[in-house]
């Protein structure tokens, strides 16, 4: 299923939150946001719409290492000599090679979130260091595995319940997590627009529904 089909289906579980707690205006459209990036976290395993908004594009990356490259090869050629020149130009080969082919966008996932749970460490807030070690763990493993199955969602579940300590905002637990749970909902196999299910029990029963 599309990318943009989870966000309504979240934000619409966002919308029965507040429906159901009778919540203002305000905190309405706040969950129904809330429930439509929710929906969203499941896909962080694979390239999806959430994944590439919070990464930087890996190109900059290998733009990165190519200027390194060229940088380094130019100070080979014209300060150094010998056996260190060489080796200067072999290293400088690797970098304007070898990030083109090793650097995926699961890497740049990858580094987004040692740099969010870094930031989370020095800042001191344990829902963004929580929420850093489930992109960190979301970038490792393959799509409609772990985070599509029972065990992702509890992980899930500890990084939403801390985010809701953090901002007691009312309903807040439970649009991300039901938001999060209406992915793999609308992921099975019952609806005809889906040829692969879910693997609720992933990995002790591998069996799609």
């Amino acid at each position: 299923m599309k990318g943009s089909t989870h966000a309504v289906i979240g934000a619409a579980t966002g919308l029965g939150v507040s429906i159901w707690i009778n919540a203002s205006p305000i905190e309405t459209a706040v969950l129904s946001g809330i429930g439509a990036i929710s929906a969203l976290v499941p896909d962080l395993d694979v390239n999806g719409k959430l994944a590439n908004k919070i990464t930087v594009e890996k190109k900059w990356l290998i733009l990165f290492f190519t200027a390194a490259g060229l940088l380094l090869a130019l100070y080979s050629y014209l300060m150094l000599s010998g056996i260190k020149q060489m080796s200067g130009f072999f290293i400088s080969i690797g970098l304007l090679l070898l990030p083109r082919l090793f650097i995926k966008q699961r890497t740049m996932l990858f580094i987004t979130g040692a740099f969010i749970l870094y930031t989370g460490w020095r800042i001191d807030q344990l829902w963004i260091m929580y929420t850093a070690l489930f992109i960190i763990f979301s970038s490792i493993v393959s799509h409609r595995t772990w985070t599509h199955s029972l065990i992702g969602t509890a992980l899930f579940a500890v990084v939403a319940l801390e985010i809701s300590r953090a901002y007691p905002l009312p309903g807040l637990f439970a649009t991300l997590l039901l938001g999060y749970v209406s992915h793999l909902a609308a992921d099975m196999k019952m609806l005809p627009s889906n040829k692969k299910g879910t693997k609720w029990f992933y990995p002790l029963w591998k069996k799609e529904f």
